[in-house]
């Protein structure tokens, strides 16, 4: 048995919740009969940084130390391998930026990068430390003395993952929530998109949509429910509605099962993947809001990005998920390369057509381009974007605020604008830091409703409740 500590350094905004990618992988190694804990560094009250990260390691001692490398993450998450480096056996990196990118890491410090989903590999590499497998033999690693483990497809039984919530017990939950009580991270029901976006970093679960059966996930929801309270599950999935007859079997399913009778579920798919007959079965079966990926209103930028879709589709689609009583959630972005100011106008346009129907836009959204996309790799040279993460200073780290009124007034302005990946002219710069006002403008105004009609439901009853007592 291996004792192993994985940790997720500071992303840019805080973690709500436990990452449901690091409970996977923890989960796979307690279902084989590992020690682990777990420490993520982005937990909304976690007390420590990088120094009690390291103090972490130290009293645990553990055989190996895999950390979660998001883009955003590896400059933090570099200085604090340099800093684990005397505290374990092995030292691995896992997530999005070693499977793009994974001699990276093994140049600065790590004994393996794995590539792609890891639960598979993370557990042999345990088995490595107890002497029960051969390194040379780990799928989708690559080694720090040049040696590459043989390639492994993804995951093609998804049924056969152990759940997440098996992995409660390696966290100290008070790092999430002051009571320690368990904070829901949601579920995916599938992995991998279809879709081919040109700006999408989507690498560790593929273009391949696999889907878990809906009787697993319904075995997953129900212990939820029964052991931990839990009865609003947010779905992760990056395409939820891309298989029509899958969605419908599981959407039946849930209605179909007592025990789940009243639990309400959000969903993120693409704009173009919904069709105004799914939403009824949808709110059916509980789904209470939808986050659409739209990302331009501009059909040759559509175009340019991939996208798949047409701006009358996706008003189509918003439209019919607000009529059934969803929360809309509504994703733009700005700042793509060859986007001008006739582009811009047109995606303004979009939302200013949208924001009666839509609940909420997604924040700011100037494109960053990320390694391993279509984008990063046709443009690196152009704009000499080659290694920009590894400087903090492009990393903006986002102000702990908890008022959400005074969220969307700091959410105004995206700091990514100001590191001008694409060199922006004028005009377009202020065209997307209104774009970027709009949508923090409409969101305060959301929220303040919400709040004014709360306090007046307050007063009334209030009001009512004094009333009925004076006729006693």
């Amino acid at each position: 048995m291996a004792r192993v500590l994985l940790i997720m350094p500071r992303l840019p905004q805080r973690m709500g919740a436990p990452y449901l990618g690091q409970l996977y992988v923890a989960a796979s190694l307690i279902a084989d009969g590992h020690e682990v804990r777990c420490l993520d560094l982005g937990a909304p009250h976690v007390p420590f940084g990088v120094d009690g990260a390291v103090a972490e390691a130290e009293r645990f001692k553990p055989d190996m130390i895999g950390l979660t490398l998001f883009t955003y993450g590896v400059a933090q998450g570099y200085e604090l391998a340099a800093k684990l480096r005397a505290h374990t056996r092995l030292l691995v990196a896992g997530g999005p930026h070693p499977t793009v990118l994974p001699e990276e890491p093994v140049a600065h410090g790590f004994d393996v990068a794995i590539r792609g989903e890891g639960e598979v590999a993370i557990v042999q590499l345990a088995q490595v430390l107890d002497g029960r497998f051969q390194m040379a033999d780990v799928v989708n690693s690559y080694l720090a003395d040049g040696g590459r483990g043989p390639t492994a497809p993804a995951i093609p039984d998804l049924d056969s993952c152990a759940y997440p919530h098996t992995a409660y017990s390696a966290y100290d939950l008070s790092h999430f929530s002051p009571g320690g009580h368990v904070v829901p991270g949601g579920l995916m029901t599938s992995r991998g998109c279809p879709a081919r976006c040109t700006f999408c970093a989507n690498y560790v679960t593929g273009r391949a949509f696999r889907f878990r059966s809906a009787a697993d996930v319904i075995a997953e929801m129900i212990v939820l429910r029964r052991d931990y309270q839990i009865s609003t599950f947010p779905f992760w999935d990056d395409a939820f509605t891309a298989n029509r007859p899958r969605l419908n079997e599981l959407c039946d399913a849930i209605v179909a099962e007592p025990a789940l009778a009243g639990i309400t579920w959000t969903c993120i798919t693409p704009g173009n993947m919904v069709k105004p007959f799914d939403l009824e079965r949808m709110r059916r079966a509980g789904c209470v809001a939808i986050n659409f990926g739209i990302e331009s209103g501009d059909k040759r930028m559509l175009k340019i990005i991939q996208k798949g879709q047409r701006p009358e589709h996706i008003i189509a689609a918003v439209k019919a998920a607000k009529q059934e009583g969803m929360q809309t959630i509504v994703n733009f972005m700005f700042g793509f390369p060859g986007e001008d100011t006739e582009s811009l106008n047109n995606t303004l346009a979009l939302m200013e057509t949208l924001a009666p129907h839509t609940d909420y836009f997604n924040t700011r959204g100037v494109l960053v381009p990320f390694p391993g996309t279509a984008i990063y790799d046709q443009h690196r040279d152009t704009y000499d974007l080659e290694g920009w993460w590894r400087d903090p200073a492009m990393v903006p780290i986002e102000p702990d605020i908890t008022d959400p009124v005074a969220a969307q007034e700091a959410h105004e302005v995206d700091p990514t604008l100001a590191l001008d990946f694409f060199r922006y002219s004028d005009d377009v710069r202020d065209l997307i830091a209104a774009c970027v006002r709009y949508k923090a403008l409409h969101n305060k105004a959301t929220i303040e409703t919400m709040i004014a009609s709360a306090h007046k439901a307050a007063a009334a009853y209030a009001a009512e409740a004094g009333a009925s007592a004076s006729t006693m």
